[in-house]
């Protein structure tokens, strides 16, 4: 069964009917193809004419609604509802109507939703854990993808495509030897922009996965290899080496519980040195720029070229 906008003002419609102004059908219809980014239902259905917008709403995945073209369209039409109510009344319309789509309030929540996705898939494949199986490990640490998301840019009936080349970095387990702790992982993520605010579904795969070897040389002994502090802030923090600049000059504050005879952990407070371009991108890896790591994180760093 086709759904289309009709079928969502209906919704709007009967679920603003115990409101002091319940919103007419006309301008629910009105108000819907706001929030999908247009400023009248005329223009929003030339643009189906034209090929710039679906047919119908049934292969509609996800719809970023358009909060400043909704709040304008509705002080033009006097209605009443607050705009946050008229945005919960077009989600819930969403959820009864086309419960299959998914509405985000901006495109940000959007690319959020996306990073969260390849997280998902990458976490639950199969390959992925067999690989995560032959290391010996305490736990994930992270799950890294860098990669670009400009949706805004895509071409309506074009997708948006991302090869992703990233990787699991696993905990290590100082109780068993050692067997590695990075599974580098590829794989790709495809959406289809079907309309200037509507993606049809999301499609993300893993194509490839393998525990990195590269440490297993007879200098290791079955130990992990050493690496430069720059290295070892940039894998906790999600960077590439030459993005981690004067975060080296970071210090570790430690923490000895209460008797101060044993460190717990260690505290990294990077708050003063990240730079807003960098700290969305630890942000995105992490929920602080106070970040706490275990009291074996330098156990295999290099300091002045010597292990410490």
């Amino acid at each position: 069964m086709t759904i289309g906008i009709s079928d969502l003002a209906h919704s709007v419609r009967k679920n603003s009917a115990s409101m002091a102004a319940p919103v007419q059908l006309g301008h629910a219809q009105q108000l819907i193809v706001a929030a999908l980014g247009y400023k009248s239902l005329a223009a929003y259905q030339a643009a189906q004419v034209a090929g710039q917008e679906p047919e119908h709403l049934s292969d509609v995945h996800h719809a970023v609604l358009d909060h400043d073209m909704l709040n304008q369209r509705a002080s033009e039409l006097g209605t009443n509802p607050a705009p946050n109510q008229l945005l919960e009344l077009i989600g819930r319309a969403f959820q009864e109507r086309a419960s299959h789509a998914r509405t985000h309030s901006s495109f940000d929540v959007f690319e959020n939703y996306l990073r969260e996705q390849v997280d998902r898939v990458v976490f639950e494949d199969n390959t992925v854990n067999s690989e995560m199986a032959n290391a010996n490990y305490d736990g994930v640490d992270e799950i890294y993808f860098d990669f670009e998301v400009e949706l805004e840019q895509v071409p309506v009936g074009s997708s948006l495509d991302v090869d992703l080349d990233g990787h699991v970095r696993l905990r290590i387990d100082t109780e068993h030897p050692y067997s590695g702790h990075i599974v580098n992982v590829e794989g790709a993520l495809s959406v289809e922009r079907m309309g200037r605010r509507c993606f049809g579904s999301v499609d993300c795969q893993v194509t490839k996965a393998a525990l990195d070897m590269g440490w297993g040389d007879d200098d290791h002994d079955g130990e992990p290899p050493d690496i430069s502090k720059s290295q070892a802030y940039a894998n906790l923090l999600g960077l590439d080496v030459d993005e981690v600049g004067d975060l080296v000059d970071v210090e570790a504050e430690p923490q000895d519980g209460h008797s101060g005879e044993m460190i717990y952990s260690y505290i990294l407070d990077f708050t003063e040195y990240a730079s807003p371009k960098v700290a969305k991108k630890i942000l995105r890896h992490h929920d602080s720029l106070r970040i706490e790591v275990g009291p074996d994180f330098f156990d295999n760093v290099r300091y002045d070229g010597w292990p410490r």
